[in-house]
């Protein structure tokens, strides 16, 4: 799991790494024999419509950022590697709208995620239109506290539904994963999300997913976090060491 690409050495940190180390990442998935698959690969395998690779990846980016375009997507071309790109629909508007860019805090504009999609390598997802905000007692797309079930089905499905909308406007295609903000899941979002059509779901949890093709498994898909100074092989190791703790 990614989120911002930055080359100042200064911004770097748990949710921001340089190009170079996204560099050496892909680097890695290659020599050790990984194939990056989109949802859309996952989702079809699990309905026994598609096949795996020997050793399927995913690599994911929350939150849309344009150093997603201009840093890693250079990146995956060379390698030929697909990943999957969940945006927040608000920003994706405002940046579409607007000539404020800069690299820190500009996000991808809708032209630049039809570019990429059009590729076949990125794979766009709904990570809210905006809830991606912790606000007025809300917590992402976490159900607040002593809100009724009737007024959460509405603001889910007002606000996912809208970039839903958004993305079959300007990419022609309908969403199939939702991805919680900061990780958060409501147990009362399930129904809501699945209602909406969605198949799957991509959650925070730093650990390995093991699926047995059961479809019901991709609505909780762990996901490990990439954070500055480290490097995907020692991530992993740690992952694997953990699971074996608890064995």
């Amino acid at each position: 799991m990614y989120h911002h690409i930055l080359k100042e050495q200064s911004r770097l940190n748990k949710y921001t790494i340089s190009p170079d180390e996204f560099r050496q990442d892909m680097e890695y998935l290659k020599k050790n024999g990984y194939t990056p698959i989109t949802m859309t690969e996952l989702i079809a395998w699990s309905k026994g419509e598609g096949i795996l690779p020997e050793k399927p990846a995913m690599i994911t980016f929350d939150d849309g950022y344009e150093s997603f375009h201009e840093y890693a997507y250079p990146i995956l071309q060379e390698y030929g590697f697909k990943a999957v790109i969940s945006v927040v629909g608000k920003y994706t508007d405002l940046y579409s709208e607007t000539d404020d860019h800069h690299i820190r805090y500009s996000h991808c504009t809708w032209e630049q995620l039809k570019e990429m999609q059009d590729s076949g390598l990125v794979e766009v997802q709904n990570h809210t239109y905006n809830l991606h905000v912790n606000a007025n007692g809300r917590h992402g797309s976490h159900k607040k506290s002593g809100e009724s079930d009737e007024a959460y089905r509405k603001v889910l499905l007002e606000d996912v539904g809208k970039l839903q909308e958004e993305c079959y406007e300007y990419l022609g295609r309908y969403p199939n994963t939702f991805t919680y903000p900061f990780g958060q899941i409501s147990k009362e979002a399930l129904p809501i999300i699945k209602e909406m059509g969605f198949q799957a779901a991509l959650i925070c949890q730093e650990k390995f997913n093991h699926l047995t093709g059961d479809p019901e498994e991709l609505f909780h898909l762990n996901r490990i976090n990439r954070p500055h100074g480290s490097s995907l092989q020692s991530l992993w190791e740690k992952a694997r060491a953990e699971e074996q703790k608890k064995k």
